[in-house]
């Protein structure tokens, strides 16, 4: 149903724009995903106000989604099941930063990120069957995931020198979570 809406939706823009040349089915995927997304950080927002950590869910979003875009990683074949898996995640990431105790943080977060910043480095960037990589997108992607990865590392850094134990935890949480994503993706291809 919201299928056929957004094809009627890509019509009208078809018409109303001056470049004939426009696939419809592009416009179709983009508008999806932009629903699907927005409907995502939506859902995630309203989950940090109801456990009353609404900025730490827009810390974890930014950091987990600045590596996963270059990165790559495990996508799953139905928007509602990335939808649900996406509010899983953010429910599990809230609940271990609520009940994680402060002192434990700088050594759980350095745990988890010796074991994502390699395999990050090793491993991206992976493509999905929907989005191939040619050679020079896997040296720009893994160019970008190193920046990226080395500005969070520095702003995980950063945060621990000014106590801010909690936000730093959830930037490691965002890299190590986007490193088990690429991980998956990898093994999904092994098989």
């Amino acid at each position: 149903m919201i299928g056929k809406k957004l094809e009627k939706l890509a019509c009208v823009l078809i018409e109303n724009e001056s470049n004939p040349n426009i696939d419809k089915e592009i416009i179709v995927y983009g508008l999806s995903c932009a629903i699907e997304h927005g409907a995502s950080i939506i859902t995630s927002i309203v989950l940090g106000l109801l456990f009353g950590l609404t900025l730490e869910v827009i810390v974890f979003l930014m950091a987990f989604s600045s590596i996963r875009t270059y990165a790559g990683g495990y996508h799953c074949k139905k928007a509602i099941n990335c939808y649900l898996m996406s509010s899983g995640v953010v429910i599990l990431v809230l609940r271990v930063i609520k009940f994680t105790p402060e002192e434990y943080m700088l050594f759980l977060g350095v745990a988890m990120l010796l074991i994502a910043i390699p395999v990050l480095l090793k491993l991206a960037p992976v493509e999905t069957p929907s989005k191939p990589l040619d050679e020079d997108e896997q040296k720009y992607y893994y160019k970008k995931t190193v920046v990226h990865l080395g500005i969070e590392s520095a702003v995980i850094l950063i945060l621990f020198l000014l106590k801010q134990n909690r936000f730093s935890f959830l930037v490691c949480i965002g890299i190590s979570l986007s490193a088990g994503l690429v991980f998956a993706q990898c093994q999904q291809k092994k098989n």
